[in-house]
């Protein structure tokens, strides 16, 4: 039997070992799936860390989520218990440990739609941004901006990371709701630095003409936008017996939400907003050939507002993080769909928590050491990427 194969099976068995099997296969939460993971590889012998990455370049992180406390009441109201422990606190002692000089603070899903799209999920995006405001660090103005940065942080350090956040909007079926907190966000605040969004709402992804007066806002404040994958409503709604849609639907999400974006023409009407897609864009690199290809065909170029070659520009167009994914088959997809001039890092903490993070990051230092095009995806780029994509779109600020 194929080694790989052996390997997969040890994994799946030791996993259940060492967690309860019964949860693991039916209830898992994210941060129980990484642990587990992580502690059956290094079990079994099958992963280290590499020995170059204890080091970096300072990193920016614009996939790391906060779980304030007015979203944090409103999960354990709603029975939602199994999230992470969060704080301000531990979250600047990862940062630290991490080697991460800038994070960008976002909710996950499923974000304030947990309230519907009335005046209370309205108010509790109220209360997000406002208490995300409120951890957001003062620029030093003089201080003078950096591509490289030689951290020389660790585990015990206090972290002198800044952060900033993307902001939080009610549920997008209630557009009178969004644009109102978008005119918040970018006319009274004017703290965040971006917005955070999901991948479909209700039962409508992005690019349907119902959000046009949205996506006009957006463009109308040149926002920065990342995506992070929801739910998928799909029939049946996971896979075998229980396994969670974060595993793999997350990345399908993601995939569906991008490529529609573009096929309805919603991205070529937005070209001051960028897009940062999350776990470097799903299955988007390995399918996005595939999409464009379509176009070649005449029933479906009928139908599509765009044109072949608009498509190529337009997928051009996205930003992707790393966030869990590191593996030399998703950088070498990704570098052959985009280039790493679009590529910034993401750590998914705390749903992914420390020890993970470094599992995964140790395998993007092996690709940068020993693939040939590791040093696209090398920590200076990665870097440089994030702050300029940062300052392009700053309100009242640099970033350094």
């Amino acid at each position: 039997m194929d080694r790989g194969c052996v390997r997969i099976r040890e994994i799946v068995a030791l996993t259940l070992l060492l967690g309860d099997g019964e949860k693991v296969r039916s209830s898992v939460t994210m941060y129980t799936f990484y642990l587990f993971f992580l502690l059956t590889c290094l079990s079994i012998g099958w992963v280290t860390a590499h020995p170059l990455a204890k080091r970096t370049s300072c990193r920016i992180d614009t996939h790391i989520h906060a779980i304030p406390l007015s979203f944090s009441n409103v999960l354990t109201a709603a029975g939602l218990t199994d999230s992470p422990s969060w704080s301000l606190s531990a979250t600047k002692e990862f940062l630290a440990a991490a080697d991460i000089s800038i994070a960008i603070l976002s909710i996950s899903t499923p974000g304030v739609s947990i309230l519907g799209n009335g005046q209370e999920a309205r108010d509790l995006a109220r209360s997000v941004n406002t208490e995300l405001g409120s951890y957001v660090t003062v620029p030093d103005l003089t201080a003078p901006i950096s591509s490289n940065c030689s951290c020389t942080a660790t585990s015990n350090s206090t972290s002198t990371a800044s952060l900033g956040f993307f902001g939080t909007l009610p549920d997008w079926q209630d557009v009178d709701g969004v644009l109102a907190e978008l005119d918040f966000l970018f006319t009274e605040q004017k703290l965040c630095s971006g917005v955070a969004i999901y991948t479909s709402y209700g039962n409508k992804l992005l690019g349907d003409p119902v959000y046009a007066p949205i996506w006009a806002k957006l463009q109308q404040y040149k926002v920065l936008i990342f995506i992070h994958p929801s739910g998928l409503n799909v029939t049946p709604e996971l896979i075998g017996p229980g396994l969670p849609q974060f595993v793999i639907d997350f990345l399908w999400a993601t995939t569906r939400a991008a490529t529609d974006l573009v096929m309805t023409g919603t991205l070529s009407a937005a070209p001051d907003v960028d897009i940062i897609l999350a776990h470097a864009g799903g299955a988007l690199p390995y399918t996005g050939s595939r999409a464009l290809a379509a176009l070649i065909a005449p029933p479906i170029a009928s139908i599509i507002p765009i044109t072949a070659e608009e498509a190529v520009v337009q997928f051009g167009r996205f930003y992707y993080d790393l966030a869990l994914s590191t593996s030399s088959a998703q950088l070498d997809g990704l570098l052959d769909f985009s280039d790493g001039s679009h590529v910034g890092f993401g750590s998914d903490f705390p749903y992914a928590p420390p020890e993970v993070v470094n599992l995964i990051s140790s395998y993007l230092t092996r690709f940068q050491v020993t693939n040939a095009r590791g040093q696209q995806v090398g920590a200076p780029v990665l870097r440089r990427n994030s702050l300029e994509l940062l300052n392009k779109h700053a309100i009242g600020r640099v970033w350094k």
